[in-house]
């Protein structure tokens, strides 16, 4: 061995005695470091899986129908205030977490339109706009020519059979306004779409969890 070996192997057995760790435990600590983190990963995936579980799903909670203070039609004024001059194309009120919340949505030539309003309060929690994509169809909305939430909500419950109304949006299609109802029974759900002006019942859908 050369005297320059010499000199590098002992700087570098100065430096393993300095820090404490040779470079085998450095290597073992590498390798140690990621399988944790292979593990950790793992772990995040099961636990991402989990929270789509029904029971876990089951536990999640739920806003209260008795929650719901504002009708719909202060929703769409709260969105007339903001956005005046708008054709109307959809209305929902759903859960977002354990709170019913109206989403109306609207649009003109050029952009799309959302205001959302707490179903309990009145507030507007949230309003955007962004541009609408070229040759994107929006048909317009007439909410007093369509059933009321509440007469969807007893005809999709007759055709579900079981269940209570949880979620609702009435929306235009083409030539008709519809109502999709989703019928809540325990872990099932049923999705009734209705035809808003004849009342018929288009569909229904099953979503067994």
């Amino acid at each position: 061995m050369t005297d320059k070996q010499k000199q590098i192997q002992n700087k570098d057995t100065a430096t393993e005695k300095k820090h404490g760790l040779s470079k085998r435990t450095m290597i073992t600590l590498g390798v140690c470091a990621g399988l944790l983190m292979g593990a950790g990963g793992t772990i995040g995936m099961m636990a991402a899986d989990t929270d789509f579980h029904p029971a876990v799903m089951a536990a999640k909670k739920q806003a209260k129908l008795s929650d719901i203070k504002v009708d719909q039609n202060t929703a769409v004024d709260k969105f007339n205030q903001k956005y005046q001059n708008k054709q109307l194309s959809e209305i929902l009120l759903d859960d977002e977490h354990g709170k019913y919340v109206y989403e109306v949505k609207g649009f003109d030539d050029t952009k799309e339109y959302e205001v959302k309003v707490n179903a309990k309060t009145g507030k507007v929690v949230k309003s955007e706009s962004e541009k609408r994509d070229r040759g994107e169809e929006e048909y317009q909305l007439d909410p007093g020519k369509a059933i009321s939430r509440d007469e969807a909500s007893k005809i999709a419950e007759d055709a579900a059979k079981k269940g209570k109304s949880r979620e609702w949006e009435l929306k235009q299609e083409k030539d008709k306004a519809v109502w999709e109802v989703k019928v809540v029974d325990g872990r099932h759900a049923t999705e009734v779409t209705i035809d808003a002006g004849s009342k018929a019942v288009i569909s229904t859908e099953k979503d067994n969890n």
